[in-house]
């Protein structure tokens, strides 16, 4: 698997050694990627490009603005317009 689009933060799947580990990527680093896996009691915590079989992005709404404030949502998105 190319690993130019996976970024910290997204959900790997790797299958190490016949073993399948599930992790939180933390970095991307020299053709691998260092996970915090999912399960603590795996003994995994990085894996090469050729190791990894599954990747999945975080998104999601965001909760808060670049300064750390709340974003303010547009007036036409928070009303509702009922049919007479």
């Amino acid at each position: 698997m190319r690993l130019d689009r996976v970024v910290a933060g997204d959900i790997v799947k790797a299958s190490i050694g016949g073993r399948v580990v599930y992790g939180e990527v933390i970095e991307v680093r020299d053709g691998a990627v260092h996970f915090h896996p999912i399960s603590l009691a795996a003994g995994w915590r990085h894996a090469t490009a050729a190791q990894v079989v599954g990747h999945w992005r975080r998104s999601g709404r965001r909760r808060t603005g670049e300064d750390g404030e709340s974003v303010a949502q547009p007036p036409e998105q928070l009303s509702l317009r009922m049919a007479d």
